[in-house]
This record gives C-alpha cells, sequence and structure tokens, in this order.
C-alpha cells in the first residue's frame, strides 16, 4: 500500500472533531464553525444579522468592554456623554509593533468568547479544531504572537493558516476551480482592510508571497474621512468635541466607502451621496473625483495619530511622501514587484483568486488584468459575491474536505475499469461504427455510383476489351483518392470530435457523484472538447491511421486492377476486393474455352485483349444485378477497414482517461497537503 492511501485510510478511520475557523481582520471578524466530516460551513452571527462581526473594542470604565457592532453603535451615539469611552479598532497589523494591539487583539477575542456565551452560540473552541488564517506576507513573529495572544483570550492551541489557502479551498469546494487548477498554480490577491497580500500557491506550497502590510482599505477609509471633512468642515469641530474624529474615520467613513465601491462596480457614471451619522453629508462623488483623490493621496491628521501611536513605521512611511501616494499605483507596483520574481514568471497561472472586502474594489480587477496581459498571462479570474468570507469559510471545510478527497481517491480507482469498461468502450464502438458506415456509403457514391459504375454500363453496352476496361477504371481509381482521402480523414475527425464530447460529458458524470469537476476552460472554439487538462483525441496517432486506411483502400482497388488474370473456371483467379470480383467474372465467361485452344497463360493474354466478345455475353456478366452486389461488396469492405480502426482509438482514449483519472488522483492526494 503506498504512503497516500496509508495516509487516505488513517484521515477516514479517524473521528473528526468539529471546526472553528476565524479570520481575524483588521475592520471585521469572520467566524465560521463546521463540522469536521461535513462541509457545511455555517457563519456566526453575533446579533447584528450580517456577516461578520467589527475588529472593534469600547472600553468602559467600571464596566465590561463592548466588542464589534455594538461598540462601534455606543461610542457614536454617546457623543460627549461618556468622557471614560475609549474606542480602538484597526489593530490587527500591528500586533507585532504594538503592546497596545496586543492587549486589543486579546480583549477582543475574550470578548468574542463572551459574548458567544451569553447569546448561546455553539463554539466551544476547546472541544473544535480551530484555525486562525494569517497574511502569507506575516512573518513568524507575527504568527508566533498571535498563537499566544489567542491561547490567553481561551482558544486553546490554535493552528494558524495563510489565508491565501482558505480562499483557494473555498473556490474549490464551490467548484469554482478545479483540483488540476488548484495545484498548476493559483495567484491570491487578498486586499482586506489592513493588508494587500499577494501569493503564488503551487501544488499546496506557497512558492513566492509578497504584498505590502501597510496598504489596504484603511487608507481608503481614510480618503473618504477627508472627502467628507473638506465638503464638511464644520463637522471637524464637532466631531473633537465628541471625540470623534476616528470613529468618523475608521467607522463612518468606512460604511460610506463601501456602498461607494458598490454604486461604482454598479455604474460607474453614478454621482453618489451618503450621510455620515449625524456630522454631515458627503455628496457629489464620482469616480472621476475618487481617482484623482487616490492619485494624490495623504493622511488625515486623525489617521496619522493613531499610526504614530500604534505603528510609528507605518506612519512614517506614509507621511514620508510630501507631495501624495498614488494609492492605485501603489496597488499596482507591489503586484508588478511579485509578478517580476522568478518564481512567479516560470508558473503557468490557471487562475487568479481576489478576496478580501477591498478587492471589491473595480480597479483592483482591472490592475491585476492589465498587469499579467503585459507578461503575456490570461489565467482566469475568480472571486465570490461575497469575498470577505471566503478565507473563514475555506479554512472551516478543510477537515471535511480532505475527508471526502480521501475517500474520492479510493472510489475513483476502485471504478475506473468499470466505467472504462461500460461507458467508453461501448461508446467508441457505436461511434466508430457510425462513421465506417457513413465513410463506406460516401465512397460507394463517389468511387462506384459516380465513376465505376458508368464504365461498367458503357462497356456493357458497346463492347470492347478488358485490358481497356481495367485500364479505365484504375485511372478513374487513381483520379478519386484525393476524394477519398478527404472523406475518410473528415469523417473520422468528426467523429473522434464527436466521441471527445461525449466522453467528456461521461466524465462529467461520474465526477459530478463525487462532487468533483471536469476542467474545460483550455477548450478553444474548433478543437476537441478536452477533460480537466486534456483528454484530447486529435493527440493520438490517428491521423497517421487516416492516411494508412487510404493507402490501403487505394492500393486494394488499383492492385486488383493490375493484378495478373488468372485462367482456371474463371472463379479460382478471383483478386481480393470488390473490383477482383468484377474481372473475376467477365473473365469467367471465356477463360474455360480460351484455356482449352491455348493454354491458361495464353488464354489469360488473349482474354484480356479480345474484343469480340459478344454483348448478351457482357450483358449476362454485367447484369444490374451483379453490378449492384459489386457496389454492396466494396461498401463492405470500405466500412470492415474504417472499423478496424476503433481498436487503436479505443485504446488510445481509454489510456488517456486512465492517465487523466490518475492525474486528478494525484492531484486530490497533493491538496491534502495543502496545509
Amino acid at each position: 500500500m503506498s504512503e497516500n492511501s496509508v495516509h487516505s485510510t488513517e484521515h477516514l478511520s479517524a473521528e473528526p472533531k468539529p471546526v472553528l475557523a476565524i479570520d481575524f481582520g483588521t475592520s471585521n471578524t469572520y467566524v465560521t464553525k463546521c463540522p469536521g466530516d461535513k462541509e457545511d460551513p455555517v457563519g456566526v452571527d453575533f446579533g447584528d444579522g450580517r456577516d461578520g462581526i467589527a475588529t472593534a473594542i469600547l472600553y468602559r470604565a467600571g464596566k465590561e468592554p463592548l466588542i464589534g457592532h455594538v461598540a462601534l453603535e455606543e461610542f457614536g451615539d454617546a457623543g460627549t456623554e461618556h468622557d471614560d469611552y475609549r474606542i480602538h479598532a484597526q489593530f490587527k497589523p500591528d500586533l507585532v509593533s504594538s503592546a497596545e494591539a496586543r492587549n486589543d487583539a486579546r480583549d477582543f477575542l475574550i470578548g468574542l468568547l463572551d459574548l458567544a456565551r451569553r447569546q448561546n452560540k455553539d463554539i466551544a473552541p476547546l472541544q473544535r479544531q480551530v484555525i486562525f488564517g494569517v497574511p502569507s506576507e506575516a512573518s513568524e513573529t507575527y504568527r508566533e504572537t498571535l498563537r499566544a495572544i489567542t491561547q490567553e483570550a481561551g482558544f486553546g492551541d490554535v493552528k494558524t493558516v495563510d489565508e491565501p489557502k482558505g480562499a483557494l479551498y473555498f473556490h474549490l469546494q464551490r467548484k469554482d476551480i478545479t483540483p488540476a487548477e488548484a495545484l498548476n498554480g493559483a495567484l491570491v490577491v487578498d486586499f482586506g482592510g489592513g493588508t494587500c497580500d499577494f501569493a503564488l500557491v503551487v501544488r499546496g506550497e506557497i512558492l513566492h508571497s509578497w504584498g505590502d502590510m501597510h496598504l489596504g482599505g484603511r487608507l481608503f477609509d481614510d480618503l473618504f474621512y477627508q472627502w467628507f471633512i473638506e465638503q464638511n468642515p464644520e463637522s471637524v469641530a464637532a466631531m473633537r468635541r465628541e471625540r470623534a474624529e476616528f470613529f468618523v474615520q475608521a467607522v463612518r467613513c468606512r460604511e460610506v466607502k463601501e456602498k461607494f465601491s458598490l454604486a461604482m462596480a454598479l455604474d460607474p457614471t453614478t454621482v453618489y451621496r451618503k450621510s455620515v451619522g449625524d456630522y454631515g453629508r458627503i455628496h457629489d462623488a464620482t469616480w472621476e473625483g475618487f481617482l484623482a483623490r487616490a492619485r494624490h493621496y495623504r493622511p488625515s491628521e486623525t489617521f496619522s495619530q493613531y499610526l504614530r501611536a500604534m505603528n510609528p513605521q507605518a506612519g512614517a512611511h506614509l507621511e514620508s511622501f510630501a507631495s501624495g501616494l498614488d494609492l492605485l499605483d501603489w496597488f499596482r507596483q507591489t503586484l508588478r514587484q511579485g509578478l517580476a520574481h522568478e518564481q512567479v514568471r516560470l508558473q503557468d497561472l490557471a487562475c487568479v483568486i481576489l478576496t478580501g472586502g477591498s478587492s471589491a474594489w473595480p480597479f483592483v480587477a482591472d490592475i491585476v488584468v492589465d498587469e499579467l496581459r503585459q507578461i503575456e498571462r490570461s489565467p482566469r479570474l475568480v472571486q465570490s459575491d461575497r469575498p470577505y468570507v471566503t478565507v473563514s469559510q475555506g479554512l472551516a471545510i478543510v477537515p471535511a474536505l480532505q475527508r471526502r478527497l480521501a475517500a474520492t481517491q479510493i472510489d475513483l480507482r476502485r471504478e475506473l475499469p468499470e466505467f472504462i469498461g461500460t461507458r467508453i468502450a461501448p461508446l467508441i464502438e457505436r461511434r466508430m461504427d457510425e462513421a465506417a458506415n457513413r465513410i463506406a456509403e460516401l465512397v460507394a457514391v463517389g468511387l462506384f455510383d459516380e465513376r465505376i459504375e458508368p464504365i461498367l454500363r458503357r462497356f456493357r453496352q458497346a463492347g470492347g476489351s478488358v485490358a481497356d476496361l481495367k485500364a479505365r477504371i484504375a485511372e478513374d481509381a487513381a483520379a478519386f483518392r484525393p476524394q477519398l482521402e478527404a472523406i475518410v480523414t473528415t469523417q473520422l475527425a468528426r467523429v473522434l470530435s464527436g466521441v471527445a464530447a461525449d466522453t467528456t460529458e461521461l466524465m462529467q458524470d461520474w465526477y459530478r457523484q463525487h462532487r468533483l469537476t471536469v476542467d474545460q476552460s483550455l477548450t478553444q472554439a474548433g478543437t476537441p472538447v478536452d477533460m480537466a487538462e486534456g483528454l484530447r483525441l486529435a493527440d493520438l496517432n490517428v491521423y497517421g491511421e487516416i492516411t494508412g486506411v487510404v493507402l490501403a483502400l487505394s492500393t486494394t482497388l488499383v492492385t486488383v486492377l493490375v493484378a495478373t488474370i488468372s485462367g482456371g473456371a474463371g472463379t479460382a483467379f478471383v483478386m481480393s476486393g470488390p473490383l477482383g470480383l468484377l474481372v473475376g467474372a467477365l473473365i469467367g465467361l471465356i477463360a474455360g474455352a480460351l484455356a482449352m485452344r491455348y493454354g491458361t497463360g495464353e488464354a489469360k493474354r488473349r482474354a484480356e485483349q479480345w474484343e469480340g466478345a459478344p454483348l448478351w455475353l457482357l450483358a449476362r456478366a454485367l447484369s444490374d444485378t451483379k453490378i449492384a452486389r459489386l457496389r454492396d461488396d466494396l461498401k463492405g469492405q470500405v466500412a470492415d477497414k474504417v472499423a478496424a480502426q476503433s481498436e487503436q482509438a479505443r485504446q488510445g482514449l481509454e489510456d488517456q482517461i486512465s492517465e487523466r483519472v490518475a492525474q486528478d488522483i494525484a492531484s486530490l492526494s497533493a491538496i491534502n497537503q495543502l496545509w
């Protein structure tokens, strides 16, 4: 038993634990739970009727902190009534650099578990496999810091998994991508609230990751904050009185930004308007206005103060751009830097996955497509309609998906011989028989009906020598050869394309039973349908066989006509092939008498040259019934020769199916090693 089989058996026999997966984000945190043996992820709603919970904590003197949207709303509604309120948010990117951010993260996660208990949410981390997603760009120090924080918060020993792998699993389970695509090469673009993360994932390994822990959606929150105060300068004094500047910047303006992004994705000509709490209203916001501001961004004083307190390095970096920072070009250059890396340049990317809330910006897909076009790449773009939940839900299904894929490997191996024997072999036999009969009929019409039969009928009416008859038939048979090649080649190519399409459909049905997808993304118009990475029937050596068929048929026709006619009773010297029967029938009438007088050899020569045969004798030898029989013999021989090709086509197709399934089984095995 192979190592993979042992692994699969152990994997299937182990009692699976339920899963709790957390995408701990800068703006929002998404919590998903999933049974260990079912791919049935369920997002945890903490009472707001929405996906996720705001990554924010409100400290209140003498009271337990509030977290999430409740904390944001409480702070926003309190105004100046509570001087002891302190709202903290956007602390995820700063866990390594800021002790305050670490404390905020720990308290937020403690509050998350406490909120779940009070709301009777069944998440119980100590009874589950707990997985936290982390940016692939995150350092080991960041990962260790996060694990320590989660341990202190009560989550137990958690596993940290690269967020791009979560997105990959999500789309794999949804059949947006195939196992082959997942392993051949996927570029995952994770553009969230606090980070911009790129990862090249090949065969389950992140070969290269890059990005910027400073670039993220919160910069666009600040862009809209500045846009708002520019249009509502009087709001600044009110926000300062209520100490709500950061709340408006990080929360209210983020809400405006998200709605603006959605509106622009639907119609970039929209003129956008939106209230910003009770502080005023942003108005006449257009896509052109957004682009102009994005190309000359500088952090606001409110955001700069936050960054200087939480992450001095990030604050200094942003403030270093005296003339302003082009956020869109920053994203483009960050992407371009990674695409120039050797590991990326050498890969044949199958797909690009866009994930993270900020990936919904229209410019993200535009820039990615444009940059890939620059390096002559055009992989498929894959994006969920809810890109912000893909990571948590993808991580949550990992154990159940791996369990299913391990079982699927076993099933595919077991079912393959029966699938080929009962589904594929009969399909090929039926299709090739249809093609053989179609080719035979076309040859019979083109060669016999239109060429040979008129010659025979003229000979029957006018007489002449057999040698001349043979020469005329040979000449017409040779002239027909190009047409014969065209018929055979065209019809076999058509049937092979049909076999490929039917086989793909059968494979789809079979794979669908195992919740897998047959990939046809590489299929191009005018080429045979391929399966997964390429069940390409045109790759068989069938066209060489077609040439062989043409040569065999033509050689048979010509050889029969030019062969030396033997004597005897006129039936013992019949040549192989239908035209041999024709010549034999004709000579049979006269060969007996001539042989008795001149001997067999001379009789044959004289018979071929003899031009005085009575017309009644020729009419008897070439009756309509005998001519029709000759046509049927020719058609049958052509059909037999074409049908003989089906064995090679069948074996070639079966070999390719076996190879394709073996590759898919290997892909499933590799996917099970993704984390």
